[in-house]
């Protein structure tokens, strides 16, 4: 009888690991199902539009500033040159002067320049 209880007792472990086989398999089933349909879908999908170069270049908003180019200024404007001293005088000009005196000399600049910049421009321009 101990024989009978001991094969029974096998039999049953062999039982307990194939139904365990037979659960893993079917979680792996259905975790590559899943994979599938989602590649199946992502390759049947049509794909969205994206805007063209000349597209993204026409919505481009520019923010420079256009410099007019005037015939009628004297020629000693142009010989303006800012000196050491006039350097300290230019940190004390507000962003507004600075830009007009950019405009003058026909140096263009972006509408977004910070005073730094503005005043580093007009130090190179001289």
């Amino acid at each position: 009888m101990e024989f009978f209880h001991g094969v029974i007792a096998l039999l049953s472990g062999i039982v307990l690991v194939l139904s365990g086989l037979v659960a893993w398999l079917y979680v792996q089933q259905s975790r590559h199902s899943q994979a599938i349909n989602a590649l199946a879908i992502a390759l049947t999908t049509v794909p969205p539009s994206y805007p063209t170069a000349e597209e993204v270049i026409a919505k481009h908003e520019d923010d420079r500033v256009t410099v007019e180019d005037h015939d009628d200024h004297d020629e000693e404007d142009d010989d303006i040159e800012v000196s050491g001293e006039d350097m300290t005088d230019l940190k004390s000009k507000t962003v507004v002067q600075l830009r007009e005196m950019l405009t003058e000399k026909g140096i263009p600049f972006n509408k977004s320049d910070k005073k730094g910049t503005l005043i580093s421009l007009v130090q190179a321009a001289s």
